[in-house]
């Protein structure tokens, strides 16, 4: 449980790497045969401590293998394919809503056409992209509906490049010569995280003054997009209408939706359907934090619309959901809220932001 005093704050703060990013080096290196990127590392999310302890497992001489994938959908999805690739029969140990999120089955895994679904994880396509390239022969992804969240798959696809996998981009897919060797790439920085800057950034545009830099301006994050969405959406004058796609950028909704309740227009979210398969449903979880700040909205199944309370929240008591970025959420409504705030199970930040009530706590009144 933490409390959080009402008021908007001013300071610096530390921007957390970012998981999607680190994920991809981690089994690009560890594919490369370089397990340098494995050694513990100061603020390891719970995430990325899964997909450490994966790859770990998976380094022996042994064809079984346990790995324990936490709650982390990346591991899970990538390490899949990817350990059937490496001729390992494994079990996964899950925990959380990850064993309800959906799966695919790689037993089967060989080379050829692999036909996919673009609108359910783009994770998915990262663990082939990942996979295919150790087989012996040629692959090919296809889509058969739209593929959502494409800047994810752009980053695998740049973590890949620098790691000497060659994949053909094709309108409908990738093409994906097989046989290919992996090569490490020690001097490869993780990027810091935008989709953990998200908050910082919703709080600014609801009047707190929080300083923060090292995020790459060119990222391949899909998650930068906040840098456009969140003065759109705070700079709405009453009763307008703003419309924001997520299907790209779904975890920059937690942050969005509080910062939509705190302006004055209307905030039409589309492209939610998805999110309802993440840590909680999250358009259920926001429905219900939004409800407590005193603010209306309506949910339909792809979208979610949210009608801005002008700038003044209700205080009180909130459910986390066990979800770390509606956590999050909840601390940037607290800034502009009438009273106390206190959010349950909070410490389910450290899936992706282990210092997050830290930094907040070390931020001032303004």
């Amino acid at each position: 449980m933490t409390t959080i005093q009402p008021g908007k704050r001013t300071g610096s703060v530390r921007i957390p790497r970012s998981k999607s990013h680190e994920h991809r080096l981690l089994v690009a290196d560890f594919l490369a045969g370089d397990y340098s990127r494995l050694a513990p590392a100061e603020d390891d999310s719970e995430d990325i401590l899964a997909t450490k302890r994966c790859l770990e497992a998976l380094k022996g001489d042994g064809q079984l293998a346990v790995l324990d994938c936490g709650e982390s959908g990346s591991t899970r999805r990538f390490l899949g394919p990817v350990a059937v690739a490496l001729g390992k029969s494994v079990t996964f140990l899950t925990r959380g809503r990850l064993s309800e999120r959906p799966q695919l089955n790689y037993s089967n895994l060989k080379s050829g056409l692999h036909e996919l679904a673009g609108d359910i994880s783009s994770q998915f396509v990262t663990g082939l992209l990942f996979a295919l390239p150790l087989l012996d022969g040629d692959s090919q992804i296809r889509f058969k509906t739209p593929l959502e969240s494409r800047g994810y798959v752009d980053m695998t696809l740049r973590v890949l490049s620098g790691a000497g996998i060659y994949v053909a981009v094709r309108d409908n897919g990738f093409d994906v010569p097989g046989g290919q060797k992996y090569i490490a790439q020690p001097d490869t920085k993780v990027e810091l995280d935008w989709s953990g800057a998200a908050f910082w950034s919703a709080m600014n545009s609801m009047g707190s003054v929080v300083m923060f830099d090292g995020l790459d301006a060119h990222s391949s994050q899909p998650d930068r997009a906040v840098s456009e969405l969140a003065p759109r959406i705070a700079s709405a004058w009453k009763g307008e209408q703003v419309d924001v796609s997520v299907s790209g950028c779904p975890d920059l909704f937690p942050a969005l939706a509080v910062l939509a309740g705190a302006s004055a227009g209307v905030t039409r979210f589309s492209g939610t359907r998805r999110l309802r398969l993440k840590e909680s449903d999250r358009v259920a979880a926001m429905a219900d934090v939004l409800k407590r700040f005193g603010v209306d909205t309506e949910a339909e199944e792809d979208s979610f619309v949210v009608r801005g309370s002008g700038g003044k929240f209700d205080g009180g008591g909130f459910h986390s959901f066990d979800d770390h970025r509606v956590a999050m959420a909840i601390a940037v409504g607290a800034t502009i809220a009438d009273g106390p705030v206190e959010i349950d199970n909070s410490e389910c930040v450290a899936k992706s932001y282990p210092g997050f009530f830290d930094e907040f706590a070390r931020l001032r009144n303004i």
